[in-house]
């Protein structure tokens, strides 16, 4: 991640197309383009591509917000109780305590942009990149997702 302080001496971030700190979580693609680390705690952001099935399963958070954009793909999204078909330019915004979840249901890669809000949550993320590929204990990912607030809904 390139950052940048201004004359003023405020941070912000450029990073050109395919930047970003690359992570592969339950082998989906993920690119950290914004962290707390750079904005101060105040949010977090990241481009992930799913490959056809790839998903997320309903969970919540109590701490946090999370809002997808779906940049190409089909996927299913839900959000509280309310299940659609979300294709290129679909928006889903999960509150705190709103369970949430998505599936790709294409027959490509789907790309989404994930906003969280506070930051934080993002670092589950790198925790889980760190584990060994077919190391994820189920224990140790409980650990992680507890200490992140993510709940199963």
């Amino acid at each position: 991640m390139t950052t940048f302080h201004s004359a003023a001496g405020r941070k912000y971030v450029l990073l050109p197309p395919g930047a970003g700190e690359q992570m592969s979580i339950f082998g989906n693609d993920f690119s950290m383009k914004l962290s707390g680390d750079d904005t101060d705690g105040s949010l977090a952001m990241i481009e992930a591509v799913f490959p056809p099935g790839g998903h997320a399963p309903p969970h919540l958070h109590r701490t946090h917000t999370e809002a997808f954009y779906v940049v190409s793909g089909r996927f299913e999204v839900l959000t509280g109780d309310e299940l659609i078909e979300a294709g290129p330019g679909a928006f889903c915004y999960a509150p705190r305590g709103v369970p949430h979840a998505f599936r790709n249901i294409g027959d490509t890669p789907g790309t989404l942009l994930s906003v969280i809000n506070p930051a934080g949550y993002e670092n589950h993320f790198r925790e889980i990149d760190a584990i060994a590929p077919g190391q994820a204990d189920p224990e140790v990912l409980k650990e992680i997702f507890d200490r992140y607030d993510q709940e199963p809904a």
